[in-house]
């Protein structure tokens, strides 16, 4: 069975991670104090914003899944630490299963993988070294053909014929004022997730309509 999964996640609180902001040093032809400070003041606002990015500066709000023939479910819980409990608990249930997600191995494996280890909990044996196990495929990898070629489901998604309409509100902000539209959301992307990967042959087809 191919189990399609998604994450979203957000930036901790500034108060949180200003210790691990890097040093920016402006570039050298900058001369004028209020020039660099101000050049200074962009960087760590980039860096604030780009927080959702490491899990150094960003947690988990949830998790999407999507098993064949069913709605998507999710495991959001305001306890990072319960959610991830609560997802490779799942994992151990379904580990013969293929696990199939968007950039999941370079970014979405990872990120699970580290915010465990920070909330002490134990993570499943998903490692063949430093590898991951099979059962995990990344379309982002499919797509790239051997190659380095980047794309994101948005564009994917649109070049194969799907309405994918961008985001008025930022996933983060959405969470907070909107958790239904935010869940809907997560569900477009993972039927999004299926839909490319039956035209890529990676998927199990299944029969569903696009809305």
């Amino acid at each position: 069975m191919d189990i399609v999964f998604n994450i979203e996640t957000a930036g901790l609180p500034k108060d949180e991670i200003l210790h691990l902001m890097p040093e920016f040093s402006a570039p050298s032809n900058y001369k004028d104090e209020e020039k660099i400070q101000a050049w200074k003041a962009k960087k760590q606002e980039e860096w604030f914003l780009d927080a959702s990015s490491s899990a150094l500066s960003g947690k988990i709000l949830a998790i999407a899944i999507q098993e064949p023939f069913k709605n998507a479910s999710f495991f959001a819980d305001e306890d990072e630490k319960n959610l991830l409990q609560a997802f490779w608990e799942y994992y151990r249930n379904h580990c013969t299963c293929r696990f199939v997600g968007f950039g999941c191995n370079s970014f979405a494996i990872p990120f699970l993988v580290r915010r465990s280890w920070l909330n002490r909990v134990v993570v499943p044996n998903i490692f063949r070294g430093r590898f991951l196990s099979g059962n995990f495929t990344d379309l982002l990898q499919v797509w790239g053909c051997g190659t380095s070629e980047r794309a994101t489901l948005a564009n994917l998604s649109k070049f194969f014929g799907l309405k994918y309409e961008p985001l008025e509100t930022p996933f983060e902000a959405m969470w907070i004022v909107n958790r239904e539209s935010a869940l809907k959301t997560m569900e477009r992307d993972v039927l999004a997730i299926r839909y490319i990967g039956e035209i890529m042959g990676v998927v199990a087809e299944e029969d569903f309509q696009w809305e």
